[in-house]
């Protein structure tokens, strides 16, 4: 396992590791590939400056990042504190079924907690099925669906919204 914290240096990485997951199913990401081509490598560099609690994790094999799970703080707050969302969390379909999307969305979920959040909820455009099954197998539950939460290829998806608290 070699899993880091990545940021604005990683953009290039990052926009390529979105592309091909986008390129493989676009509904797992919830935007169409040419949507993802209209973002910039400085989009890209500003969605990665992070201030912390908040923070995107990638894991690398071999050198190359081969899955991404972010966490962020839902409101500036302190109301809200107490919770964050998932977001991000991609795996390379090359390095898929290796357990590494499992690592770094555990390994987010212990940034969150140890940084005083008690809950962590995200949402999956479906369908997903090994997103959820991921998912549910780390404690998560569902708490209700969105419906029609992304428009691709001229079909609605459903977002399911699922939830973790701290045990």
């Amino acid at each position: 396992m070699n899993i880091r914290c990545i940021d604005a240096d990683d953009a290039e990485a990052f926009s390529a590791l979105r592309r091909e997951v986008i390129r493989d199913n676009p509904v797992s990401m919830g935007l169409t590939y040419e949507e993802e081509l209209s973002r910039t490598i400085e989009n890209f560099r500003a969605q990665l400056s992070f201030s912390q609690p908040n923070v995107m994790l990638g894991n690398f094999v071999d050198g190359e990042l081969a899955a991404t799970a972010a966490v962020g703080l839902t409101s500036k707050f302190p109301s809200s504190r107490h919770k964050m969302v998932m977001w991000g969390v991609f795996t390379s379909p090359r390095f898929r079924r290796r357990g590494l999307s499992r690592e770094v969305v555990e390994s987010a979920i212990r940034h969150a907690f140890n940084n005083n959040v008690n809950r962590v909820n995200l949402q999956v455009y479906v369908p997903n099925n090994p997103a959820i099954m991921l998912y549910k197998s780390i404690g998560f539950v569902e708490y209700g669906i969105e419906p029609e939460a992304v428009h691709i290829s001229g079909q609605y998806h459903d977002g399911v919204l699922m939830t973790l608290a701290k045990s």
